[in-house]
């Protein structure tokens, strides 16, 4: 199947079709042959066609469907390019719909997000997101919000007219703290989800010489990380792409829990907290022969407790810890359908496409700022000059989110991560 869009793909598309080439006023299936250079017969194809501007991209539109063949598709190809078409650039399919209004910017995202779904939560939550979702929320606070702004100035403009209602302000106050209660909910929801791949987070936690970085190895399969019988060999994090019962997911070795005695312990110490908070799982090391033989158990993240080095010894376990040894294997292929199993039974409300996570997390938390700011302005009575400022800092937030306020450098950003037209 080739597609074809734009205000030519009618006249680009028929003009080689035998068949007929009327221009449609509505959605049409056509069954005729095509003419293509450098193939003797005519072939045998069905042509779709969607008039706009009720599209996918909101112009004409138009399906080839041929036998399937690599090269005939590459002839098609060629024939199209001859006579005017050319190749779509990385998601200019999607970016044309978001241009003409047929979807928003997150939707738009959301798009990528499916392409891109690792497990069967992500796509959801990509599918949830393309049908409005996340965009419905805050296009109708963003039409609530313009309304009462629109109201405020007009207070300020006529404010001796009598026939002008005066707001309830205690009102208004609490409808502001409830948008800005769900601005930050949102918000939440792409914490730690600030990166544009969709790949889930494993991050390897413990005491220094614990073992993680063995482990860390042993998961990968090749060695990456330094290992010594020297404790705090690992002073920065190490990161790599892994695969476990066909998921695959970023792995990362931390510096061991310590405090910091020098400035570059205590950097890896930072480094560390901030890895964990962006985890989408933590794997919390122990090695079995060690004198600490407690698992933490006050993680904020999806954490399994993991023992090391049982090999050389075999600790006391509770329910669901995880036994390895890197030396021998033993334990590693349970620890994989684990790290699998966690991750795939992971709520889908946290794993909002990454794209939008990148994108939106600030947004949403300075709207939610301002409307917590607007709504205690109007509780201390200090001007409806000032409530208006703080409404349009909010909704030029929430503009962003959804593509009302947009710019080139933003576009090329989210739509060159397309790896293909669509």
């Amino acid at each position: 199947m080739v597609r074809v869009t734009g205000p030519l793909a009618f006249s680009v598309v028929l003009e080689s079709f035998e068949g007929s080439t009327t221009v449609p006023t509505r959605p049409e299936r056509r069954e005729g042959r095509l003419r293509v250079a450098g193939v003797r017969q005519p072939l045998a194809v069905a042509v779709s066609l969607w008039p706009g501007p009720r599209t996918y991209t909101g112009q004409p539109l138009a399906e080839i469907h041929a036998s399937g063949s690599p090269p005939l598709l590459r002839t098609i190809l060629s024939s199209l390019l001859a006579r005017g078409a050319r190749l779509a650039e990385p998601g200019e399919f999607t970016l044309r719909a978001f241009l003409s209004g047929r979807i928003d910017l997150t939707q738009s995202e959301a798009v990528l997000g499916v392409i891109d779904a690792q497990t069967p939560a992500q796509l959801d939550a990509a599918l949830e997101q393309l049908a409005g979702g996340l965009a419905s929320p805050i296009t109708g606070l963003r039409d609530r919000l313009a309304d009462v702004l629109a109201h405020l100035e007009a207070n300020l403009d006529f404010a001796e007219e009598p026939d002008v209602d005066l707001l309830q302000a205690e009102a208004l106050a609490s409808s502001l703290d409830e948008a800005s209660t769900e601005m930050n909910r949102l918000a939440g929801r792409l914490q730690g989800r600030e990166r544009s791949e969709n790949r889930p987070r494993v991050v390897l936690v413990g005491p220094p010489n614990a073992g993680k970085s063995r482990l860390f190895n042993a998961l990968l399969g090749l060695d990456r990380a330094i290992v010594s019988p020297v404790a705090g060999t690992t002073r920065d994090y190490l990161e790599a792409r892994a695969l476990a019962d066909g998921l695959e997911f970023d792995l990362v070795d931390t510096a061991g829990l310590e405090a910091g005695r020098t400035a570059i312990e205590t950097e890896a110490q930072a480094a560390r907290g901030r890895q964990a908070e962006r985890a989408d799982l933590l794997l919390d090391c122990r090695s079995a022969g060690s004198i600490d033989q407690e698992l933490s158990t006050d993680h904020v993240r999806p954490t399994l407790r993991v023992w090391t080095k049982i090999d050389l010894l075999r600790p006391a376990v509770r329910v669901g810890d995880q036994l390895t040894s890197a030396s021998t294997g033993e334990g590693l292929d349970e620890l994989r359908q684990a790290i699998a199993a966690t991750l795939r039974a992971r709520s889908s409300e946290s794993d909002l496409p990454g794209g939008t996570a990148a994108r939106c997390g600030e947004s949403l938390l300075r709207a939610g700022t301002a409307l917590a700011r607007a709504a205690e302005t109007l509780r201390l009575g200090l001007g409806d000059e000032l409530v208006a400022i703080d409404l349009r800092q909010a909704l030029d937030d929430l503009g962003r989110v959804v593509g009302a306020v947009v710019t080139d450098d933003l576009l090329d950003r989210i739509f060159r991560r397309f790896c293909i037209g669509k």
